[in-house]
């Protein structure tokens, strides 16, 4: 059997290292992909720290689930991807057979698998074996480095996105705006005619967001007690914000933002922090008649219109740091030490 590079994670929480393994081979019902791009993302820093499973029956394991490539084998039963094709992933494992995959709200499966480069190995290496149902068409003109993006930091706007109806009367709040879930909303959400305020907490975080995003997205320092009221007078007659979209996890910046909420507003949470909680009051829910809404990844659909959007100009993607397979374990402890935003790409 051949081999191969990948970067290896021997347990939860740990250091990744890069070594020699066996290239895999597809069992039936999976194709292998030459991996072409991969996003080294703060998602993927998450799931190497344990924050979706720390089962240690799980580790060793290959991280990596934002990637793009081409087919260049495919098991036994597969008839709908071909060796060639070039395609990019969906995140999570489902069923396919249940009410909600059946329907297309696949990020909704009530038989879950799991998470690719979680569950199972993912792409960071030079190829994968994936299930022929997780790998999606990466539409003409779209670079394999778009479809890394596409597959979830652009899929992932686009479902909330869709999910809160942002339009041309809204003002969207994007908390943490320099990551590159923050970036790529605040670009979909100025795409869609929305007014956008990009709050971030460090001069170089706003800097970058200044740099990449169209003139309807405001940079807001999101430093110091008076932010709720900064964020009020940058909307339309100062009413704040009809949606924003946590992307942190910050409880007090949180707290801030639903003090600035415009009344009827929704507050999105896509965060994977598990153990923190946020619970206004419940008169305050009537009395303004806002929400708080979870936000759960994208469906299959989403992540191919969301390359569709790359692929087409509509959307341009953040600029990404390109990193070798020997960059990737330094880059993730770079996500770790919080020295990093945007995102990297891996390119084997």
């Amino acid at each position: 059997m051949s081999r191969m590079d990948a970067v290896v994670l021997e347990e939860w929480g740990g250091d990744l290292t890069v070594r020699e393994v066996e290239r895999p081979e597809p069992a039936p019902g999976e194709v292998r992909v030459d991996v072409r791009a991969c996003g080294v993302t703060r998602t993927i820093e998450n799931a190497v720290r344990g924050g979706l499973s720390d089962d240690p029956g799980l580790t060793p394991r290959i991280p990596g689930h934002e990637f793009a490539g081409v087919v260049d084998a495919v098991g036994d039963g597969v008839t709908d991807v071909a060796v060639g094709d070039r395609v990019l992933a969906y995140f999570y494992l489902t069923c396919g057979r249940c009410d909600r995959c059946r329907r297309g709200d696949t990020n909704q499966c009530t038989d879950f698998g799991g998470w690719f480069g979680v569950h199972r190995d993912g792409a960071y290496a030079d190829a994968t074996t994936i299930p022929a149902s997780n790998v999606l068409p990466l539409p003409d003109g779209a670079s394999f480095a778009e479809g890394a993006v596409a597959a979830d930091g652009l899929a992932t706007p686009l479902h909330v996105c869709d999910r809160t109806g942002v339009g041309d009367d809204d003002t969207v709040l994007v908390l943490g705006a320099a990551g590159r879930i923050g970036v790529h909303l605040s670009k979909l959400a100025a795409a869609r005619g929305a007014h956008v305020l990009a709050a971030d907490v460090h001069d170089d975080r706003l800097a970058h967001v200044d740099a990449v995003t169209p003139d309807a997205v405001t940079p807001v320092d999101a430093r110091g007690d008076d932010f709720p009221e900064r964020v009020r007078a940058a909307t339309p007659y100062g009413e704040g914000p009809t949606v924003v979209v946590d992307t942190v996890g910050d409880l007090e910046t949180l707290r801030d933002a639903w003090a600035a909420l415009a009344m009827g507003g929704q507050v999105v949470t896509l965060t994977t922090h598990h153990e923190r909680s946020f619970a206004p009051l419940l008169k305050e829910f009537v009395v303004t008649e806002a929400s708080v809404v979870g936000s759960r990844y994208a469906t299959k659909d989403e992540v191919v219109r969301a390359a569709r959007l790359l692929a087409d100009d509509r959307v341009e993607v953040d600029d990404a740091r390109t990193v070798d397979l020997a960059g990737v374990p330094e880059y993730h402890r770079d996500l770790r030490a919080g020295d990093a935003y945007g995102m990297a790409v891996l390119e084997p």
